[in-house]
């Protein structure tokens, strides 16, 4: 399937389907949930036959990453975590049938941390116990497999390139989806909390995950001089809309986690390579029509919120909006610090083994009251896996991302590294792994990626220019 993406024609098709299957979550919710399963088949079929072509599976995986909140949209009739299974099901198809034999050990390892807290999740009910443990295991174990199948793949630039845009189809889906579900002129902004109605009624968090990804997807092939799709003019329509309703849901997790993702990728290989610094010149017109876009839909959102969002994105609560009067008693975290303290607490009480997987919530009910699940991945860490949480965290998320830096000097490769990994971190500390998401990308992130060949300059040619 994703070799249609190589043609006009089936690159069209692809777009049109796509365009139905965003019709569909408002007018035949089932059929598109059945869609979603059917496209993973289709996958799992092409992947075999192929014997992984092209790591295809890694592709394949991105865009089920990418639909899933469509899927969830539409109620996830079949299982909320489908998405994650979906995409470790994927990733061990492509892993089973590649020819690439290559073991990532230090993928292994981490999953051999995890293990401990399993032991010590306990639930009186079996039923619970085991959504508590797939809940939280679910996250890690996408992160696990997607690091064990792009670590260190070799895939070639063009092929890269090309898989990514059909990753990014979804994003058609979701536009077309919110659009009819919710309509900006019937939105209604009356507080500075993150907007529901907006977000099509849905988790505004999580929606602007997913927009906030395709965003920077998008933007980081414009970047490097692709189209998205056959049309430059719709591109940047498909790219304003996706930031716009990313900012209206008034989360800010999501637009901040694809923005510091883009141009923290910018400034690191500006610092890190003289190479990059000179290729930047050819560059920097389309990076400065990114920060004219970026910053001109931002004031149109403003504008369409009156004024609320500048509110939103400075910190203020609604009380402090309508009074006027700045009160410090808050915290842009929006309740997430609370929820940190007592990770960090739980961490003390038991800092070797932790509390257990999925033991979190039960803490906070009996010593804050309430049932809470954690929204950060690294206090979840800390509190429930204890000291394997820190090494959890110690090799797989700083001394794994900083030799795979140092050790790969292609531009393009350092390009996508910096950018996935910087979106998939950002998003485990503000949505945690709600979605497939911050696992699949932070995996995707070690991908190899082989560079096209320059172009040789004859002898004779280059002599004569001597």
């Amino acid at each position: 399937m994703i070799e249609l993406i190589k043609t006009k024609k089936g690159m069209l098709s692809l777009m049109a389907l796509h365009l139905f299957l965003g019709i569909g979550v408002k007018f035949a919710g089932i059929i598109v949930a059945f869609s979603y399963v059917g496209m993973f088949l289709l996958f799992i079929y092409d992947i075999v036959i192929t014997r992984d072509r092209e790591s295809r599976a890694g592709f394949y995986c991105l865009y089920i990453m990418g639909m899933e909140m469509i899927y969830r949209m539409v109620g996830a009739p079949f299982s909320w975590e489908l998405g994650k299974y979906l995409s470790i099901i994927i990733l061990l198809a492509g892993l089973l049938s590649s020819r690439r034999k290559y073991i990532a050990w230090n993928f292994l390892l981490l999953l051999i941390l995890l293990l401990p807290a399993l032991v010590l999740s306990e639930n009186p009910d079996s039923v619970r116990l085991r959504k508590q443990i797939m809940f939280n295991l679910s996250g890690p174990l996408t992160l696990i497999f997607s690091g064990l199948y792009f670590f260190q793949r070799p895939i070639k630039e063009e092929s890269y390139i090309k898989q990514l845009q059909f990753a990014f189809l979804p994003a058609i889906s979701v536009c077309i989806a919110l659009s009819l579900i919710a309509d900006i002129s019937e939105l209604e902004f009356k507080s500075l909390q993150s907007n529901p109605g907006a977000s099509g009624g849905f988790a505004a968090n999580q929606v602007s995950s997913i927009l906030g990804w395709f965003l920077l997807l998008g933007l980081l092939l414009k970047f490097n001089k692709n189209k998205i799709t056959l049309f430059e003019w719709l591109d940047w329509v498909l790219l304003f809309y996706l930031l716009l309703r990313a900012l209206l849901t008034f989360s800010r997790g999501g637009v901040m986690a694809a923005i510091l993702a883009l141009f923290g990728s910018i400034l690191v290989l500006y610092f890190s390579s003289h190479l990059y610094r000179k290729m930047l010149k050819k560059i920097a017109p389309y990076i400065l029509l990114g920060l004219v876009f970026l910053v001109g839909v931002f004031f149109i959102a403003n504008n369409i919120t009156n004024g609320m969002l500048m509110f939103r994105y400075r910190g203020f609560s609604t009380n402090e909006m309508k009074s006027g009067a700045t009160q410090r008693e808050g915290s842009m975290l929006t309740g997430r610090d609370k929820i940190m303290e007592g990770d960090f607490q739980a961490f003390k009480e038991n800092p070797f083994w932790g509390l257990g997987l999925g033991m979190g919530e039960s803490y906070r009910a009996i010593h804050y009251g309430q049932e809470v699940a954690a929204h950060t991945e690294y206090t979840r860490l800390l509190s429930e896996h204890g000291t394997f949480g820190i090494l959890f965290m110690l090799i797989g998320m700083i001394i794994m991302p900083i030799v795979h830096f140092f050790k790969k000097d292609g531009l393009i490769a350092r390009y996508f590294f910096i950018a996935f990994l910087i979106i998939s971190l950002m998003t485990m500390f503000h949505a945690a792994m709600r979605l497939a998401l911050p696992g699949i990308l932070f995996g995707a992130s070690f991908a190899h990626i082989l560079p096209k060949p320059a172009l040789s300059v004859p002898k004779e040619e280059s002599e004569q220019e001597k």
